[in-house]
């Protein structure tokens, strides 16, 4: 349970990324990525969205000032609540596909820099008003993450944010098993499954979470 963190913002959430038009400055605050942006990541100096494109993560924070610094990756999703596997194979997947990524190789960085400079074109072709930089200098960027980089004590961390769990549904089916009631297949299918990804981040010093609705 202590991988699994609740976020009431995500309670309310309709969508993933929300509605895009060319106006659209920001993205909706009823969506995954906005939750990310105003309440999940909000301990980040740096955050900017890596979404779409050759993306590492849905979004990429840095904070230099902590002691000691840190890098998380923040892969978003959106569904109805479950307690199956079903919804988690896609986040699982791309967040242990990119765990290697979090090594920030810096002959990528200027590439990578290159597109956050640019404002967010949605995956339907909309180009919209959105920075990609959500926080931190555009100027200072590359130092920025050389410095998380060349850290020898940087804590990286993992985080799936989705509507799709309930942190409390969780504990209650885990309370049932524990009192010897038989667990239901498809909840033993996401307990192995979000224990594998747990796993995996732990085998490439980084550590795993699960943001969820309460």
């Amino acid at each position: 349970m202590r991988h699994l963190r609740s976020d009431p913002l995500l309670d309310g959430v309709t969508d993933e990324k929300g509605n895009f038009s060319t106006r659209k400055a920001t993205f909706d605050a009823d969506s995954t990525f906005g939750v990310i942006e105003a309440s999940v990541a909000d301990g980040d100096d740096v955050l900017v969205c890596d979404d779409l494109g050759d993306e590492w993560a849905d979004y990429i924070g840095l904070n230099n000032s902590s002691s000691p610094p840190r890098i998380t990756f923040y892969h978003a999703k959106h569904g109805p609540l479950s307690l199956g596997a079903g919804p988690f194979h896609i986040s699982v997947s791309q967040a242990i596909k990119n765990l290697q990524r979090m090594s920030l190789p810096p002959e990528s960085m200027e590439a990578k820099i290159r597109g956050w400079n640019n404002k967010y074109v949605s995956g339907s072709g909309v180009k919209t008003r959105i920075k990609r930089i959500v926080r931190g200098d555009a100027d200072e960027l590359m130092n920025e993450f050389a410095q998380v980089r060349l850290a020898p004590d940087a804590i990286r961390r993992v985080f799936i944010v989705t509507s799709s769990l309930s942190r409390g549904a969780v504990e209650e089916a885990l309370k049932e098993v524990a009192a010897g009631q038989a667990p239901d297949p498809y909840f033993v299918q996401l307990y192995w499954l979000l224990m594998s990804f747990f796993s995996a981040c732990t085998e490439m010093n980084a550590h795993g979470y699960v943001i969820c609705q309460t």
